[in-house]
């Protein structure tokens, strides 16, 4: 029984959980940054004379930069240690805070953002196989860590830079969102283990990895992402219209406060119930618009309330979502995770851009509402995607 447990103690002891959780820091400062405009699209539309739906667009062209480089420029920095490119993504995402907090219009806005997208996908795309790799045998458990910091930029990150943007200006908080760019590099570079390339001898094996699996996964992902992205990037929208202006950071609040709860929960489960918990999650999303929709239906304290419940429920479904899909995405392409994560990740970005557009149609048409909608419909999608297509191909 003593030998047992001392056994067990040397593998906790040797879960690496300091430079994940500096991974994880990274991951906070990227994603806030990412999310910047959600709660202060307004301000800065009206700072920098635009429309809402064109900041709104913004995460469109920052997504597309994503999805359209991530793939060329991983196979080409698959040659160098992993450590180093993943230090050198956080120095393109300081160089576009630097540049939107000097923004004095809105092309150099667009500069910015485009800037810190060029490594976005590469941050992401080395994230999980750097993760898996740290931790062999725990591969749910420690993304499911690194998630946790894309998800408390939703619980603290979004809703805090909601409110210092409405406090002392939009630009002032990029420029703490820098000072805590330079301080996750500080953190990383003690702590993240030098990662070489591994001998490439999977070329071969990944012809038969890809094919159905992980095509089924991309339809999956595809469909739930495109769909909450039409409605969260106009989120601050939709909580002024139902619960008013002065709430908006309290409903960003609430919606990233459960999805805290929602990774948590897809990290303990996710090793065993990768596809149950993803079909639960799409269907949450559906729950949530419908909710959503009540909240427009109605006046007052009920709509306030109303969309503060589906946003707490869309918030722990999207919180799950990271960790359960870069897991499946990771067993699907076991053979060649680098592929596998890459492809999750320009996927995720496709969905993130094709979101952000639909739902600027609707927004562009006065009919906000329709963001839940789209929301509804294609998770609806998603959902009968992985239940009848990818589930007998990855049980």
């Amino acid at each position: 029984m003593s030998t047992t447990q001392t056994s067990s103690s040397v593998a906790e002891a040797k879960f690496p959980i300091i430079p994940l959780t500096a991974m994880s820091f990274a991951a906070f400062v990227y994603v806030t940054f990412e999310m910047f405009a959600v709660g202060l699209i307004r301000p800065m539309a009206q700072d920098l004379g635009v429309t809402e739906s064109r900041i709104g667009l913004l995460m469109t062209a920052y997504a597309g930069v994503v999805a359209v480089i991530t793939i060329p420029v991983m196979m080409w920095v698959s040659r160098f240690n992993k450590r180093t490119v993943f230090l050198i993504t956080l120095g393109f995402l300081l160089a576009g805070i630097v540049i939107q907090a000097l923004t004095v219009n809105y092309a150099m806005l667009a500069v910015g953002r485009i800037t810190a997208a060029l490594t976005h996908g590469i941050f992401w795309a080395l994230v999980g196989p750097m993760a898996a790799r740290m931790s062999p045998g725990h591969t749910g458990k420690a993304v499911g860590i690194v998630s946790i910091g894309s998800t408390m930029a939703l619980v603290v990150g979004s809703p805090l830079a909601t409110w210092i943007g409405e406090l002392v200006g939009w630009r002032n908080a990029s420029w703490i969102l820098g000072v805590l760019a330079i301080a996750a590099v500080v953190v990383l570079i003690p702590t993240v283990p030098s990662l070489p390339p591994l001998a490439s001898s999977h070329a071969t094996k990944s012809k038969k990895q890809l094919p159905w699996g992980l095509i089924s996964l991309v339809f999956f992902l595809l469909l739930a992402v495109t769909g909450v992205f039409a409605a969260y990037t106009y989120l601050g929208l939709i909580l002024a219209e139902n619960a008013g202006p002065d709430l908006v950071s309290t409903g960003l609040f609430v919606f990233g406060a459960m999805g805290l709860i929602g990774v948590t929960v897809a990290t303990r489960t996710v090793d065993r119930r990768m596809l149950r918990g993803s079909v639960h999650t799409t269907t949450l999303f559906i729950f949530a618009a419908a909710l959503g929709q009540l909240a427009f239906a109605s006046e007052g304290t009920p709509a306030a309330v109303l969309i503060f419940v589906g946003a707490a429920i869309c918030g722990a479904a999207y919180g799950a979502l990271p960790t359960l899909g870069t897991t499946i995405f990771l067993h699907a392409g076991q053979s060649n995770p680098d592929a596998a994560s890459s492809l999750y990740v320009v996927t995720y970005q496709v969905g993130i851009a094709a979101g952000a557009a639909i739902g600027a149609l609707v927004v562009d048409a006065n009919w906000l509402a329709g963001t839940l909608w789209i929301m509804a419909a294609l998770s609806l999608a998603s959902t009968l995607v992985l239940a009848l297509w990818a589930r007998p191909l990855l049980k």
